[in-house]
């Protein structure tokens, strides 16, 4: 049986049966701080009143503490000697009158706290380069934690820095440390106060380094045809390297203010038009840092190239007293598929217009021969023969028959698309 301390209080008014019994000290719910806890309440004067403890949140069972005594009436207060470890515990109070009927109080459940709160620190969430870094842990107390910053690999040495965060009764994120931690190693330690009174709950040490700050990565890019022409396909090809962390992302921008757009190591495209094209890379690694290329990609004119083979443009006759006697006028040494078009100008043209185009057979590609105009053409007359392929600069001749003078015959290239005359490009 335990012992008890029984302090008396002034008398009371006595209560009708059965007898009113209930315990104020400690209240319901409540939490102490020592393991020998007063209690206190109410009862009938002059009978017995029982004071059981059991362990746990219901009185059930077997009591683990038990005393009787006599109170005088009214308030009554006892002092218990025997430890009561951490824990929970419930209280009834009973007490039985002379006419032997049974009061019990309502059953007062309370909880012993003697001991400092449970805290532990985890080592920082942020990169190792942060130089303010935040803490996370837990701590059973709903006071704020401090997290102490010791310079060195213990908690002996210098506190250069902190962070606070406030209790939650569980789980908890501090803010940053401040002031910002040069590069080097530390140690630190979450603090809680008891909000019971009790000592402070300290969590174990955590080493942990800052590392200086790692480079960004090192954006950069070729393509291919280094000088690409108007339409032609663009391969544009990330070059981008990083040593300190693996390349996470690539963006791509056409043009000075283009937005970027997620892409892949290669972008295919085209340029619609010539001149310098500007294209940004944006490059992110896994730190979360960024490197940026921006380079000019100069695009040409397609170049056109000369009929091949070029073709020769063969006119030969006598001269007569109205003009010219044509005996030949053949068009040679023209690739297969070439268009050839004789145009007449003047009186006695035996036509306006001829075209034919170059047959190619296992023996090479046919010259080209205009008959109808082998005859006697006037002075005045101008035939011009055009030879034209698409995608290829072509051949011109203007042969212009005059009176009494040797023709005039002029020899000039002849635009792609087969219409316009133009000089020659140096070969």
């Amino acid at each position: 049986m335990a012992v008890f301390a029984i302090a008396l209080c002034p008398v009371g008014t006595a209560i009708a049966a059965p007898p009113a019994v209930i315990i104020t000290s400690p209240f319901n719910g409540g939490v102490v701080t020592t393991q020998t806890p007063t209690f206190g309440g109410f009862a009938e004067e002059g009978h017995e009143l029982t004071l059981r403890i059991y362990s746990g949140p219901a009185a059930e069972g077997l009591a683990i503490e038990e005393g009787t005594f006599v109170p005088p009436g009214g308030a009554w207060s006892i002092y218990l000697f025997e430890h009561l470890r951490d824990g929970i515990y419930t209280a009834v109070a009973i007490e039985t009158n002379a006419a032997g009927e049974t009061g019990r109080s309502p059953p007062v459940t309370f909880t012993v706290s003697t001991g400092a709160p449970a805290v532990t620190l985890n080592a920082p969430n942020s990169p190792p380069y942060d130089t303010t870094p935040f803490f996370t842990g837990t701590a059973t107390d709903t006071q704020p934690i401090t997290v102490l910053i010791h310079v060195g690999p213990t908690a002996k040495g210098t506190i250069v820095s902190a962070a606070t965060a406030t209790g939650t009764g569980g789980g908890w994120t501090s803010g940053n440390a401040s002031p910002a931690l040069p590069i080097g190693q530390y140690t630190a330690v979450a603090i809680q106060p008891s909000s019971l009174g009790n000592p402070p709950g300290r969590s174990g040490p955590v080493t942990f380094t800052v590392t200086p700050t790692p480079p960004p990565p090192a954006a950069s890019f070729s393509w291919f045809p280094l000088v690409p022409q108007i339409g032609e396909r663009v391969s544009i090809v990330s070059s981008s390297t990083d040593a300190t962390s693996p390349i996470t992302g690539l963006a791509w921008a056409l043009g000075d203010d283009g937005p970027f757009q997620p892409g892949a190591a290669v972008l295919t495209t085209s340029f619609p038009t010539p001149g310098g094209h500007l294209v940004r890379l944006l490059v992110t690694d896994a730190n979360g840092f960024s490197g940026m290329a921006t380079q000019t990609i100069t695009v040409v004119t397609p170049r056109v190239l000369l009929m091949q083979p070029f073709p020769v443009v063969r006119i030969a006759g006598t001269e007569t007293r109205s003009g010219v006697r044509l005996r030949l006028l053949r068009v040679q040494q023209t690739p297969a598929g070439a268009k050839v078009t004789i145009r007449c100008r003047g009186r006695g043209c035996p036509t306006k217009s001829q075209r034919r185009f170059a047959v190619g057979n296992a023996r090479g590609v046919a010259p080209v021969d205009f008959r109808t105009f082998q005859r006697v053409l006037r002075a005045g007359v101008t035939l011009e023969i055009l030879v034209s392929k698409p995608g290829a600069i072509g051949k011109y001749t203007r042969f212009t028959i005059r009176r009494h003078k040797f023709p005039l015959r002029v020899d000039m290239c002849l635009d792609p698309s087969g219409v316009k005359p133009l000089a020659c490009p140096p070969s």
